[in-house]
């Protein structure tokens, strides 16, 4: 069921509200929100779903544009092209930058409604666990971390155009006709810090399972049932009642986070419908950047050009493999949540003798064998730390080809 719009309590909206303004900003998310009591309702915006499209055309149309003006300029040339060759791989960096902020804008506009379900299925997962994610520092530290790392490069760049200023015309200029790219560029970044949130967020309600399952396992309750309902075991007649029902509330308990864990594998599902075609564009990108920054830096080494250009494209690789562990790490954190879930269970069954909880438990196995928590891109390849070594062969294989035959 697709919910046009979504209540969610303030301390999920709190950790959300700075890629919610961001997104919205850079035409991602067309979202509008208005807060009531201690909650939020999140609902769809056609007035940003406009914005979005037409910024959209606005920057991709003057980025193009700018960017040919830049390159007929000689400052631009100089800086970052020293041969048709690095033309051809610059003109391949720009085209995957434009056509991921365009697909990016598109498929995040079409499936914001999915998009909203995702939180719908997050607040059910909180209430099954009554207990929420403690540390949200994360959130603030990625993300700031982010931002911080684009504006270093943007100001970076920005300070080789000034100081070329006194000896190349149309500095200025060619720096007026970038911003668009840059603003397509960051673009990337914010998709990258949205995918980031919603795959850290199943994460760590995970955490929060596996910390109830493991209470369940050392006793703590299973076995005791609370306050609420020891007072209508109390109120039974006859006595022999009680154990009956304390029973059944324990596994009615081991129930809940069941359908907690089934909550949080329906949120996957809706990350990778909603962002699986714009990851896999986001990897093909980050491949090609991989390639295209070692290649200008070892043409601007032999060529001896200014330590300041070399120090850009170093920077520069250091941000692309920045951004390719920020789709990876958190999927690899959720994989291996989901391995000490598994774990716990496992130990669960074996040392849980009543039958009724071991029906529970078995059901609960069978349940994650056959619904595991997964995120992949466009269903082509799983995101992981299994996805480094072929794309390090890859981009080393193919580094050596152009270095080779140039």
């Amino acid at each position: 069921m697709v919910h046009p719009s979504v209540t969610i309590t303030q301390e999920m909206f709190e950790p959300f509200a700075p890629i919610f303004y961001l997104s919205r900003f850079m035409c991602l998310h067309p979202l509008k929100w208005k807060k009531s009591n201690y909650n939020y309702c999140v609902t769809k915006s056609w007035i940003y779903v406009a914005y979005g499209c037409l910024v959209n055309i606005f920057i991709v149309s003057t980025g193009i544009y700018g960017l040919y003006r830049a390159y007929e300029l000689n400052v631009i040339y100089s800086m970052k092209v020293t041969s048709y060759a690095g033309l051809y791989v610059k003109i391949t960096d720009i085209t995957v930058v434009m056509s991921t902020f365009t697909i990016g804008v598109l498929c995040t506009s079409y499936k914001v409604n999915k998009y909203l379900n995702y939180f719908h299925y997050l607040t059910k997962v909180d209430h099954l666990l009554q207990k929420r994610p403690e540390n949200t520092r994360h959130y603030t530290i990625v993300t700031t971390g982010t931002v911080l790392a684009f504006l270093t490069i943007f100001i970076y760049d920005l300070v080789i155009g000034l100081q070329m200023g006194s000896k190349t015309e149309g500095v200025f200029a060619s720096l007026a006709y970038l911003f668009p790219f840059y603003v397509a560029y960051f673009s990337l970044f914010v998709v990258e810090l949205v995918y980031w949130h919603l795959v850290h967020s199943i994460t760590v309600r995970l955490a929060v399972l596996n910390k109830r399952l493991s209470e369940i396992l050392n006793g703590h309750n299973l076995c005791q049932i609370d306050k609420k309902a020891h007072n209508i075991v109390d109120t039974l007649k006859p006595d022999s009642n009680k154990g009956k029902l304390i029973k059944s509330t324990s596994v009615e308990k081991f129930v809940d986070l069941m359908k907690a864990y089934e909550n949080l594998t329906e949120a996957a599902k809706i990350v990778n419908d909603c962002y699986g075609l714009v990851m896999l564009i986001v990897l093909l990108g980050c491949l090609i950047h991989l390639l295209v920054t070692p290649y200008s830096l070892r043409t601007l080494t032999l060529e001896q050009s200014s330590p300041v250009f070399i120090v850009a494209q170093s920077i520069w690789m250091g941000i692309h493999i920045a951004r390719l562990m920020l789709i990876i790490e958190p999927c690899h954190g959720c994989f291996q949540q989901l391995k000490d879930t598994s774990a716990i269970v496992c130990k669960l069954r074996l040392s849980e003798k009543e039958k009724e909880y071991r029906k529970a438990i078995d059901f609960f196995l069978t349940f994650l064998a056959q619904c595991r928590i997964e995120f992949s891109a466009f269903g082509l390849t799983a995101l992981g730390r299994n996805l480094l070594p072929p794309i390090a062969g890859a981009v080393t294989t193919y580094l050596v080809i152009l270095f080779q035959f140039q």
